[in-house]
Order: C-alpha cells, then structure tokens, then sequence
C-alpha cells in the first residue's frame, strides 16, 4: 500500500514522532525525515523537499505557528498538517489563515490519521 508521498514529521517529543511515524508507514507514506522545532523544520524542509509536513503547534525555540509561517514564506506551496494536543479555535484559525492545511489531535487515531492526510495529499496533488 504505498503511495509513495514523502512527509516530513515536526514534534519536540520523541514519542509523537515516533508514534506518528508509525502510522504513517503502515498507511504508506515514507518518513522522509524528522525534526525537534520550527528551526530544524525549515532546514530539514530545504533539503528534504517532502510533499507533506506534519507540524506541532507547542514547541520550544520556534512553535509551530511560526514554523509554519517560515516554511510558507520559503515554499508557498509547502503543504502542512499542524498537530497538537489543544483544538482551542484561536490556535486552529490562526493556523488556517497561515497556510496550513489541515489539523490533527494528539493522541493519534490511526483512521483520522488516514483521512486527513488522504484529504491533504489529494489536495496537494491537484494544486
């Protein structure tokens, strides 16, 4: 079952990342590599070049919300779930209005999982 899109996976916990990488395998995206902060996801982005980020919002050195906006101004067309442990609306409408695609909650459910980045990387394609 592979469809061969390649994520990136931005989260301070080890245990999030790994937990979502996971995931993402046995659905048959390719982990194209990790990342601790909005920093190192603005490197690992330039020289990984995936198709799809999965970004925590609560990180330390650079969040999330600013990591995305970093990316966004390097690849307008970086295509981002942002991730998180809070759904407050603030946070997912700011998120929304910087470019992000998508939302998911930790703990991760592997189905909602699937949808969303089903949802994300058809979108992506038709971009």
């Amino acid at each position: 079952m592979k469809n061969g899109k390649r994520v990136l996976i931005v989260d301070d916990s080890s245990f999030m990342r790994n937990s979502l990488k996971a995931i993402l395998e046995k659905l048959g995206y390719v982990v194209a590599g990790t990342a601790e902060n909005g920093i190192d996801a603005v490197a690992k982005y330039r020289d990984l070049k995936p198709d799809l980020v999965t970004l925590d919002i609560v990180m330390p050195q650079m969040g999330g919300v600013q990591g995305l906006k970093l990316l966004k101004s390097v690849d307008p067309d970086a295509v981002v779930v942002m991730v998180s442990s809070m759904a407050d609306k603030e946070s997912v409408v700011e998120c929304a209005k910087a470019g992000a695609k998508h939302y998911l909650l930790k703990p991760f459910d592997e189905t909602k999982v699937g949808d969303v980045m089903k949802r994300v990387a058809a979108d992506a394609q038709a971009a």
